[in-house]
């Protein structure tokens, strides 16, 4: 102790610093990230025996497990400003007046901390950030970017963009990126990345990006430099989990940015609130990114990064402009309306009953137009994908939604960005149909020509109208007014009423006006969607109800979240002694569930058990090739077999969960016991279709198709 005294400059315990909670928490990361390093025998082999570890071998040992760690270098952005200039060299178009509003307040602030932007769909809300990020960066000294997402899909959806910007604040030192989901070990993407150290000389480098291995630790995640990811990512930091304090670390030197933060429940958002009073705490810079926020939402996002409440109600709280910026320079709270430099967009809604969806397909069809159908579950996705192939029997209907195989979806998805995307032509446009879920709503940057969509809350709803007349193109004659059908606005169906509850639903239909004018109407119609009811409904009405219904599900969700985050920082002092809840669990499995809401899913990995009792992949994957049981699959058969992968439905699981994770833990010990003696592998659970493409799982006939993905039905007792 007295020689670490002597090292720091102390004379003796007295003169050591006190440190508050946040200090404690960075300086146990710094602390636990040196023991990782220093115990690893990749960068300091052990001694032999005999050695006595003579302190004189120390200074050329540490160097040299050092230069074997190769860290790379630290990202030093050089960016204080931007003009039209600069902003069409980094990015390659010239700035609209949202990116020049979010530079120009960046710019101007003298105490940066979180900036909210509001804006439309389409818009270039990714540019803005990112420019915003790196002039943050430069004027605060950070040394890197976080960029969640709601979902892995959008995370791979944004990462080649994301990519690129990195790559072009790469040029001169290597810099590390990492995506960060469980699934990143299957982006093409990301694994083209050269993977190895960032060993430099001084003749030059190979200027870039690297995967660096000491960072590809699932704890060491978010210390790369530039890291996109799931929003998970940022939640957990507000999670009680052993090492929580390395996710601090891993974001107190970054610009953290969240996009879609409108897309999370009443139970993320505590979490993600919790984790906003840390990053104000530390003064990280936040820009959150939206097109359908709540006012009271936008209020509780800036009182969270402030650690409190607004002492008296301020115009900023209820303004209902757009688009719309809001950021804090200190204490102070400032709000810009952004002026509109686009043409407003004029969108017919036509509500129509389910025997009218033909001949309203029927109508774009024969205009030459493409046509696009939300619907809330996948059940009703696949009846409505085969009901209207039958209808159509000469027009092609492709269906897309979440339980398909990542191989699949994946294709799926490029394939439409080809036929409906920006560059698409009017002859691979004309008479498609295309049928999904929610997976319509974000992910993908494509444009139809007529949409369909079952109601839904009205942020959603607008999120939806989004991907229609999306891109400007010339259009067929019928198909040139933009005009969205929606269905169900009486009565919604007992799927949609489960997977959004009835307030929402009715409140909704209860303001869906017969046009919207975008982007002006957004605002306001999300904001009374989300209104209190006290302020336009009186308690005898018979809504009312479903009103306290609503409330208190919110009531329920958000005390379920208190049970596993870690205090705000004014409720700490002392230690961070006994500030981990030991008994939640050290794996993705518990904290990815204990920052979502419900029953966590479960993965199988899909593939085929002939008659022979041999190991295919399905005919269309990899050629239906073989993969032999009773041996330890190669890595690249590892990687394969992993993009089988596909989630029950919650419907087969439920109250039965343990019965089936058991009965699929006896297949994969019966009938590939060595595959878990893969490290990729390790622990996976597989789902073995016959050579039809059935399987039997407890009680349900599961059935797999190129067409239609998973489907199931309970088996006939006999």
């Amino acid at each position: 102790m007295k020689l670490a005294l002597q090292g720091c400059g102390y004379a003796s315990m007295d003169q050591l610093p006190a440190l508050d909670v946040p200090d404690q928490l960075l300086t146990s990361a710094l602390l636990i990230m040196a023991d990782w390093i220093a115990s690893n025998t990749d960068y300091f082999p052990l001694l032999e025996s005999e050695e006595k570890g003579d302190s004189l071998i120390y200074p050329q040992r540490v160097e040299e497990g050092w230069q074997k760690l190769s860290l790379p270098h630290p990202w030093i952005p050089m960016t204080y400003s931007f003009d039209e200039n600069g902003f069409r060299e980094r990015f390659g178009f010239s700035w609209n007046t949202v990116q020049q509003s979010v530079i120009r307040a960046v710019e101007e602030s003298q105490q940066p901390g979180i900036f909210i932007l509001e804006a439309q769909m389409g818009v270039g809300k990714t540019e803005a950030a990112l420019a915003g990020a790196e002039l943050l960066a430069s004027k605060l000294g950070e040394g890197g970017i976080f960029f969640g997402l709601p979902t892995q899909a959008t995370a791979n959806g944004i990462f080649p963009r994301l990519k690129e910007w990195a790559e072009r604040q790469s040029e001169w030192a290597v810099h590390s990126i990492r995506l960060a989901h469980g699934m990143a070990e299957l982006n093409e993407d990301y694994q083209a990345i050269f993977y190895g150290h960032s060993e430099q000389n001084e003749d030059g480098c190979s200027s870039g990006l690297e995967i660096h291995p000491w960072f590809e630790g699932r704890k060491q995640a978010l210390l790369s430099q530039f890291v996109i990811g799931t929003v998970d990512q940022l939640l957990m930091a507000a999670l009680k989990q052993k090492h929580m304090m390395l996710r601090h670390l891993g974001l107190a030197g970054k610009v953290v940015i969240v996009d879609e933060c409108h897309a999370y429940d009443a139970y993320m958002n505590r979490y993600l609130d919790r984790a906003l009073n840390w990053m104000g705490q530390y003064r990280v810079p936040v820009i959150l990114l939206s097109a359908t926020l709540p006012a009271q939402r936008r209020s509780e996002l800036i009182c969270a990064y402030q650690n409190g409440g607004r002492k008296e109600k301020e115009d900023w709280q209820s303004n209902q402009g757009y688009p719309l910026l809001t950021w804090t320079d200190g204490d102070a709270v400032r709000q810009s309306q952004i002026p509109v430099d686009c043409k407003s967009r004029q969108v017919k809604l036509l509500p129509i009953e389910r025997e009218e969806l033909h001949q309203r397909v029927e109508a774009a069809l024969s205009q030459g137009g493409c046509v696009g159908v939300v619907v809330n579950t996948v059940n009703q996705a696949q009846l409505l994908a085969q009901e209207l192939e039958d209808a159509f029997p000469d027009r092609r209907v492709i269906l897309i939604h979440s339980r398909f195989l990542m191989e699949d979806r994946t294709r799926r998805e490029e394939e439409l960005m080809k036929l409906l995307g920006k560059s698409s032509t009017p002859g691979q446009r004309k008479g498609l149909i295309v049928v999904g879920t929610q997976i319509l709503e974000q992910s993908l940057d494509i444009d139809f020509d007529v949409l369909v969509t079952q109601i839904c809350p009205m942020d959603l709803l607008l999120q939806r109208i989004g991907r229609l007349h999306r891109h400007k193109r010339l259009r067929p004659e019928g198909v040139q007014d933009a005009v969205c059908a929606v269905l169900d606005l009486k009565e919604p169906d007992n799927g949609t009423k489960a997977v959004y509850g009835r307030w929402l639903l009715y409140r909704t239909a209860d303001l869906l006006p017969a046009e919207i004018s975008l982007p002006e109407d957004i605002a306001p119609l999300v904001h009374n969607t989300y209104a209190e009811a006290s302020e336009f409904l009186a308690e005898d009405d018979p809504a009312w109800p479903l009103w306290l219904e609503y409330k208190t599900e919110l009531k329920k969700k958000e005390q379920r979240a208190r049970q596993f985050r870690i205090p705000a920082p004014e409720d700490l002092t002392g230690t961070i002694h006994g500030l981990l809840d030991s008994n939640l669990g050290d794996g993705d499995w518990a904290a990815y569930a204990s920052v979502r809401d419900g029953e966590p899913g479960v993965d199988v990995l899909v593939m085929v058990r002939d008659g022979s009792g041999g190991i295919r992949f399905l005919p269309w994957q990899h050629q239906g090739s073989r993969v032999l049981a009773d041996h330890i699959p190669s890595g690249e058969e590892c990687r394969n077999i992993l993009r089988q992968r596909l989630q029950l439905p919650h419907a087969l699981l439920g109250r039965r969960t343990g019965q089936t994770l058991q009965a699929l833990e006896e297949i994969r010990q019966k009938t590939v016991p060595e595959w878990n003696n893969a490290p990729l592998l390790r622990g996976e659970l597989f789902l073995f279709l016959n050579e039809e493409g059935k399987a039997f799982l407890e009680d349900y006939e599961l059935i797999y198709t190129q067409k239609m993905g998973l489907e199931w039905k309970r088996k006939e007792k006999k």
